[in-house]
């Protein structure tokens, strides 16, 4: 299915969960944020095509709301069915042509288990490095929707540090040419390339050295501005 198709019925969960007045709760993060940015003003219309199944949102800690919303019945009206993935008691929601899934900022040492939402019904995977993600959002309006994502600068920094714990090469791959992609366009203007140092400023020295060393490869650029700085 094209990339249009899927995202219409995407946009029937976004119009879905902000009737239920769960969205403005919810980030959605993972490589559907760069439809979004495309939609923006801007030079991000040279993005490429969204080429994933997955949907992924961001369960912010802590959470925004309580509110008690059964989410699991709501994509259930949408064609979404739940199954476990894995052996961890994990479920995810699957559809003819997406699959859906919940996750939440890692904390601690953190655990192989999922963590409950217990007021959205759903479990979550708790994942390192997405605390950053839910530091800079920006909200997009589409026809009257009001989505939560990453902030662009955020995004690409967040895929490169990922890139570098991913097994899979294919993965790490398209991790890699999201980043870079979204990266080339902020450092077009001196405000893109501002907001990039500014956030990689403030991450963890741990962070911060494993994006540069993956930069350095990738795009040095990024490098070059941080040395100089």
């Amino acid at each position: 299915m094209a990339e249009k198709e899927q995202f219409a019925i995407l946009s029937k969960i976004l119009k879905r969960f902000q009737a239920a007045g769960i969205l403005d709760d919810l980030i959605l993060i993972g490589s559907w944020c760069l439809y979004f940015y495309r939609l923006q003003p801007g030079s991000f219309e040279d993005l490429p095509a969204v080429r994933t199944l997955d949907v992924d949102f961001l369960i912010p800690r802590p959470q925004r709301s309580k509110k008690e919303v059964n989410v699991p019945a709501i994509l259930e009206e949408f064609g979404f069915t739940p199954t476990y993935h894995g052996m961890s008691g994990l479920v995810v929601y699957d559809h003819p042509e997406l699959r859906l899934e919940f996750l939440i900022p890692e904390i601690g040492k953190g655990t192989s288990r999922p963590v409950s939402v217990r007021n959205l019904h759903v479990n979550a995977q708790a994942i390192r490095y997405l605390n950053f993600l839910s530091d800079y959002t920006m909200v997009v309006d589409y026809q009257g929707v009001e989505v939560r994502i990453p902030e662009p600068a955020a995004f690409a920094l967040h895929k490169l540090i990922v890139s570098s714990r991913r097994t899979k090469k294919e993965k790490k791959q398209k991790d890699l040419e999201s980043a870079v992609g979204l990266l080339e366009l902020l450092f077009e203007n001196p405000q893109g390339k501002e907001r990039v140092l500014s956030i990689l400023k403030k991450l963890p020295p741990k962070w911060r050295k494993t994006i540069l060393a993956v930069s350095e490869e990738h795009f040095s650029e990024l490098n070059d501005l941080y040395t100089s700085s």
